[in-house]
């Protein structure tokens, strides 16, 4: 009879045990739900703000790659990214804001002069027509300027071929250790930093620079 009592009491302490780990668990789960949520509601308030005013605005989703164009929350443009690495001594926010442009070569507008005209017949001395560029006259390789200490390196994929297939490799190369160095050093001077290294199709690069309004918000979609 006792041995009887004692078997049926033997699981108790396991299953205590089973459900305080259930619990535990569960709470857990719980804590990384509101965790989630409360990352959700940031990034749609900080997209709120950006919305509502009247200019189309950048966001990138780290996780699915991509670059979108909006404005007033609707996707104008998709840019895909083949690769991304972010560097830096410091975490993403969720909104940033364009200050400049950095290109080794961009096509530059000419200064329009108003006309001088000639004493007497009125005519014009000079004779000026407006610049026009299209997209492939737009830089594949360049370097977005955001507050905040980011700042976001665009590389082009070059297509298919062996010859081009080693440039890509050796652009990739370059880039990840220039980079790398730009972050030792910040971080030497202690300085905020933070790099996102992206690759692109050359053909999405130069319409994203192409399409880039002037002091654009930036939105950073990120593990959520």
């Amino acid at each position: 009879m006792q041995n009887t009592w004692r078997c049926c009491f033997l699981p108790v302490p396991f299953l205590f045990l089973f459900f305080l780990c259930d619990n535990a668990l569960s709470g857990n789960y719980k804590t990384h739900d509101i965790q989630r949520l409360e990352k959700e509601n940031r990034l749609l308030e900080e997209e709120l703000k950006v919305a509502a005013k009247p200019i189309p605005y950048l966001v990138l989703d780290i996780n699915k790659k991509n670059i979108y164009l909006k404005i007033k929350g609707t996707v104008l443009k998709e840019f895909n990214i083949i690769g991304i690495e972010v560097f830096g001594n410091r975490h993403l926010n969720i909104a940033y804001k364009l200050i400049e442009r950095k290109a080794m070569y961009s096509p530059k507008r000419t200064e329009i002069k108003p006309p001088q005209y000639k004493a007497g017949d009125g005519t014009s001395s000079t004779s000026q027509e407006p610049d026009t560029f299209d997209i492939e006259d737009m830089p594949s390789n360049y370097t977005l300027i955001f507050n905040k200490g980011l700042s976001l390196s665009v590389s082009p994929q070059y297509k298919d071929g062996f010859f081009l297939s080693f440039l890509n490799r050796l652009s990739i190369s370059i880039k990840h250790i220039w980079n790398s160095s730009i972050v030792v050093w910040n971080y030497l001077k202690k300085t905020p930093f933070i790099r996102i290294h992206a690759v692109m199709n050359i053909d999405d690069a130069r319409a994203l620079y192409w399409s880039l309004p002037e002091k654009a918000d930036f939105i950073v979609v990120k593990n959520i």
